[in-house]
C-alpha cells in the first residue's frame, strides 16, 4: 500500500525534535514541534496547513517564527494547535512585531489551546496586525481536535512537569485504485484519478468526474467509480510523543490516543544509566520509550530528541529501545 503521509524527521533523531509530513497527492504537509531546525526549504513551510505544538519549551517552539516568516504572504490560514498557554504565547510572539504594513495581507492564524476538557480557538489576522478575535470554547470528549478531508488529528494533554500534548495524526481509510480495473472499463488514466480520490474523502458520491476514455472525455458519478475501480482499506497512523515522564497515567493516556499506531516518533532523551535524572525531569530513557512501543503495538518505532551527550553513542540508544536504524524491531 502507497502511504499517505510521507514523514521525515528532519532534524534526525539527536537534537530539537521535529517531524515534517506531507500529504500525499495534496499540496499541504503538518509540523509537529518547530524548534531549531535547518533542513526544510521555504516551499515545504508554504504548504503548511497546521502546526502541532507539543509545549513551548524553546526547543519546541522557537522555529515559529521562521515559519511565520515564510507564510506571511500567502492566502490559506495556519491552524496552530498546542497544550494550555499556547493562545497567550502565540499571539506574544505576533505582538513583538510591528504591523503597519500589513493592512493588505490575507493571512489568518487559528489558535486552538487543548485542555482536558475543552478546546479554545482564537483567530489572528494579518490586515489587523494580529489583534486577537474573540473565540470560542468548545467541550472535548475523546481524543479527537480536528477533521480534514484527509486526516483527522488527535491529542491527550501528558505530563512534562508541565502539560504536553502528544499527537496522533491518522488517515480515515486508505483508497487504493485498482489499475487493471481502469484499463478494463476502456479509461486512461490521469488527473482524474486524483479527482476521484478527493470526492471520495469528502463524500461527495453523487458528483461526476469527467473521465478520459478511449473514445472521448466522459462525465461518471463517484459512487459508479468508487464501485468499479476502488478498494478501501484501514488508513494510515502517526504518533508524535515527546517530552514526558514514564508513569502509570501518561501510559494510560497514550493507550487511549495511539494504541496500534502504524508510526511512532518517541523521545528517547537518556539512556537508562539516568533513569533517575529523567523522571525527575519529566523525560523519557531509551528503554522506558521502547516499552510504551511495545505496549501500543507500534509496528515503526523512531528515536527523536536524543541528548547531545549521546552523540558518540546513538547505536546503544537504538539498542536499548529494541528497534534497528529502519524503525523494525531489533533483528527483524
Amino acid at each position: 500500500m502507497r502511504p499517505a503521509f510521507l514523514s521525515r524527521l528532519v532534524n534526525g533523531p539527536l537534537f530539537d525534535p521535529v517531524v515534517y509530513v506531507r500529504i500525499l497527492n495534496e499540496r499541504k504537509s503538518v509540523l509537529f514541534d518547530c524548534g531549531h531546525f535547518q533542513g526544510l526549504a521555504p516551499r515545504h513551510l508554504l504548504s503548511l496547513e497546521a502546526v502541532c505544538i507539543s509545549h513551548t519549551h524553546m526547543d519546541h517552539f522557537m522555529g515559529m517564527d521562521r515559519v511565520l516568516r515564510t507564510i506571511l504572504h500567502r492566502d490559506e490560514p495556519l491552524a496552530v494547535y498546542g497544550p494550555e498557554g499556547i493562545t497567550e504565547k502565540t499571539l506574544s510572539k505576533l505582538r513583538s512585531y510591528t504591523w503597519n504594513l500589513s493592512s493588505g495581507y490575507a493571512l489568518e492564524i487559528t489558535i486552538h489551546e487543548i485542555l482536558a476538557n475543552s478546546v479554545m480557538t482564537t483567530r489572528a489576522r494579518a490586515d489587523t496586525g494580529f489583534d486577537a478575535i474573540s473565540g470560542q470554547t468548545v467541550p472535548r470528549t475523546g481524543t479527537r481536535i480536528a477533521d480534514c478531508p484527509r486526516y483527522t488529528l488527535e491529542a491527550a494533554v501528558l505530563d512534562h512537569t508541565i502539560p504536553c500534548l502528544g499527537y496522533v495524526l491518522k488517515e480515515p481509510f486508505h483508497i487504493n485504485i485498482l489499475k487493471g480495473a481502469v484499463r478494463e472499463k476502456g479509461y486512461i488514466p490521469g488527473p482524474w484519478l486524483g479527482d476521484l480520490k478527493a470526492l471520495i474523502y469528502a463524500g461527495r458520491l453523487d458528483e461526476p468526474v469527467r473521465v478520459a476514455t478511449e473514445s472521448g472525455v466522459r462525465g461518471v458519478s463517484v459512487s459508479r467509480l468508487r464501485e468499479e475501480l476502488v478498494t478501501v482499506t484501514p488508513g494510515q497512523s502517526l504518533a508524535f510523543v515527546t517530552d514526558i515522564a514514564f508513569t502509570p497515567a501518561n501510559l494510560e493516556a497514550l493507550k487511549g490516543l495511539a494504541l496500534g499506531v502504524d508510526t511512532l516518533f518517541i523521545e528517547a532523551y537518556y539512556l537508562d544509566e539516568l533513569e533517575a535524572h529523567a523522571g525527575a525531569r519529566g523525560h523519557l530513557t531509551a528503554r522506558q520509550a521502547g516499552a510504551i512501543a511495545r505496549e501500543l503495538g507500534a509496528k515503526r518505532v523512531f528515536p527523536m530528541h536524543v541528548s547531545p551527550r549521546y552523540h558518540d553513542r546513538i547505536d546503544e540508544i537504538y539498542a536499548e529501545m529494541g528497534v534497528n536504524q529502519g524503525g523494525a524491531p531489533a533483528g527483524a
